[in-house]
């Protein structure tokens, strides 16, 4: 490693610490000592990633459903252990690459399509009523943004993606483990303190606890919870699982995985897996109708749905006729959330008609529908819940077309790499998350935040993959 790249690296580091100490000074005591934390800790990892700097994607894919514990608040930003990351490992891979004169950025259309995406939200802010939540929204779609960027051009090997892989596995198998303390530690009688549930997903509502682990809500703890799921069938299906875990412990993984799925009790979720399931059939039908599979599939399903009925089973007599009911949707005419779903679907359509181009400003869809657009609520902005017709209402029809023709060039581009491959592993990995996807997708259109970070890394991760098959074959 040369002098220039480390000490180019330091100096950023001692500018950037400054900056950081100038900022606690006007903090709250904990806030101040929580960011203290993260940045102490991204400070430790910087001679790994003056070395390695891709180890740092690593990272991130084990901090994936980390996005409520650890993290906190700073005005209305909430500032996670992966949003330090994009900038640590940002700033490291490009001044290591640049000074060794390594950087490459392969062709990618999707690229271009990510960044048009983002210059409409831009765009849309001229329509805002409440140009500061607009402002919020859109830098953390832009951060989103340089995720993709970074993953894209950082990530070109295979021997990445397994250390990839592994960081998705064990950050899911701890953030599982974590949702069945969760769950059996309410039923029990611990206080929210110790469980560290939010009020609402305890037993106070349902007989028994919804679990949301880590993530900020039991339904996107679910659709985080796509990509493992995903990951290990198909890498028990195709035999390389060995490759990142022994497949005795993916086996208790993947139930585990399903059972803390199960009791996120996400109707969205459940219809997305409905999807993936199918999605699973047509594209590994072979492997998956062979007796040892269908055996070892049929003890993963006994086990879910056996110690899901159990779980439920034992805590408060309502729990399981609350779930049967909350499943089959019995509150359709009546319940808030379904109640409320269908009233700002309307809404967002409605405005889309009066604003039918631009739409009327990223993130001001809570702004437009409730009583005062230049303050704050209590209980925060209201939302769509289905992400399509969000984007729809607040950046126009134009997009929507770019936020499709993303998703498509993603389908499209990853099928001419899976077609033309002969690449083992990596097609295996794109197949996973192409399935994963899929699952994400389907239940976005019952929840609407743009700026998750595990969908957009899921994207970016899907690109650099099909990136690396069509580099693979040019080589071969």
């Amino acid at each position: 490693m040369s002098k220039k790249i480390i000490v180019t690296v330091l100096v950023i580091a001692i500018i950037a610490f400054l900056a950081v100490c100038g900022v606690l000074r006007f903090m709250d005591v904990n806030l101040a000592a929580g960011l203290a934390f993260i940045v102490g800790g991204a400070y430790l990892l910087i001679p790994i990633l003056i070395r390695n700097p891709e180890f740092g994607i690593t990272l991130m894919a084990f901090f994936l459903p980390f996005e409520r514990i650890p993290s906190f608040e700073v005005g209305n930003f909430s500032i996670k252990i992966n949003y330090v990351l994009i900038f640590v490992v940002g700033i490291i891979y490009l001044t290591v690459r640049m000074a060794k004169n390594q950087i490459r950025i392969p062709k990618d259309p999707t690229r271009f399509l990510v960044s048009l995406f983002i210059v409409i939200a831009a765009l849309s802010m001229t329509q805002a009523i409440n140009l500061g939540r607009a402002s919020e929204v859109f830098a953390l779609l832009a951060l989103m943004g340089l995720l993709y960027l970074l993953v894209t051009i950082s990530v070109n090997e295979e021997r990445e993606f397994i250390a990839i892989s592994k960081g998705i596995f064990w950050g899911a198998l701890i953030a599982g483990i974590f949702g069945l303390w969760q769950f059996f530690g309410d039923a029990i009688g611990l206080p929210n303190a110790i469980t560290l549930l939010k009020i609402g997903y305890d037993k106070s509502t349902f007989g028994f606890a919804r679990i949301q682990s880590t993530s900020i809500e039991p339904l996107y703890f679910a659709n985080y919870l796509f990509i493992p799921i995903a990951l290990t069938v198909v890498m028990l299906l195709n035999g390389t699982m060995n490759r990142i875990v022994n497949w005795k412990i993916a086996y208790l993984a993947l139930a585990i995985f399903a059972v803390n799925f199960v009791l996120t009790v996400s109707r969205g979720a459940y219809i997305g897996m409905i999807a993936m399931i199918v999605a699973l059939l047509i594209f590994q039908v072979k492997l998956i109708f062979r007796i040892k599979t269908i055996l070892a599939l049929l003890l993963v399903f006994i086990a879910v749905f056996g110690g899901a009925f159990l779980a439920l089973y034992k805590n408060e007599s309502r729990a399981l006729d609350e779930f049967i009911a909350h499943v089959a949707v019995e509150d359709r005419t009546e319940g808030e959330s379904v109640v409320s779903r269908l009233n700002a679907a309307e809404q967002a359509i409605e405005l889309y008609k009066n604003h039918p181009v631009l739409g009327i400003g990223i993130g001001n869809f809570g702004p437009n529908v409730q009583f005062d657009p230049s303050e704050t609520p209590d209980e925060g902005w209201f939302i769509v819940n289905d992400e399509y017709l969000e984007i729809l209402a607040e950046m126009g029809m134009v997009g929507l077309i770019v936020f499709a023709l993303i998703i498509l060039s993603l389908y499209i581009r990853a099928f001419i790499a899976l077609a033309g491959s002969k690449n083992s592993f990596m097609r295996i990995f794109l197949s996973s998350m192409l399935i994963a996807l899929l699952g994400i997708l389907v239940q976005y259109a019952t929840f609407s935040t743009i700026y998750i970070f595990h969908i957009w890394f899921t994207i970016a991760l899907v690109s650099a993959a099909t990136i690396k098959l069509l580099d693979y074959e040019k080589t071969r």
